[in-house]
């Protein structure tokens, strides 16, 4: 139940402070972090998700992250990196450590709102071959998430009438 709130409690959040124009597209990119994604992988139990909004024209975005399972001097870094799937790439955005998170000692959050992407790793991003990775002292806690472009509401209507019409195509044949 609280990770059903949390999740909620962060995409509300994230969409009440996201207001971009409308001339630009505005990307939403979602990360499941869990300590099986880091590479190499660790055995933590802690785990995190994360939300992006992220504006092509300006080249800002907001992300709202959360983790549960570490403590807050547990956290000694949070970054974006570059990479694909199961492979490790340069850091390019640093999300800072512990003391910029806020929690209540179960879930820690750290939320970005108009922060700057590098625009050299624009298509990087979009592909979803970007990460966030969240580190600990040791890194064997550490926990790691692709951000990967949620497709649009237009694009999901698409795909789930084609899906529904192919059904009902099958079923009377």
């Amino acid at each position: 139940m609280l990770r059903l709130c949390t999740r909620l409690g962060v995409l509300m959040t994230l969409l009440a402070v996201v207001a971009l124009p409308s001339s630009a597209t505005v990307w939403v990119l979602t990360a499941n972090l869990y300590g099986s994604q880091v590479v190499p992988p660790t055995s933590t139990t802690a785990f995190g998700q994360a939300i992006m909004s992220y504006d092509d024209v300006s080249k800002l975005f907001n992300i709202a992250v959360y983790e549960v399972g570490l403590t807050q001097s547990e956290i000694v870094g949070a970054k974006i990196h570059v990479g694909a799937p199961g492979t490790n790439g340069p850091a390019i955005y640093d999300m800072d450590g512990g003391a910029s998170w806020s929690g209540n000692g179960t879930v820690f959050s750290r939320f970005i709102t108009g922060g700057l992407f590098p625009s050299a790793y624009e298509a990087d991003l979009l592909a979803g071959n970007t990460y966030i990775q969240i580190q600990t002292p040791s890194g064997t806690k550490d926990i790691r998430g692709q951000l990967i472009p949620v497709p649009e509401p237009v694009t999901l209507v698409g795909l789930s009438t084609g899906l529904g019409l192919l059904f009902l195509r099958r079923r009377r044949a």
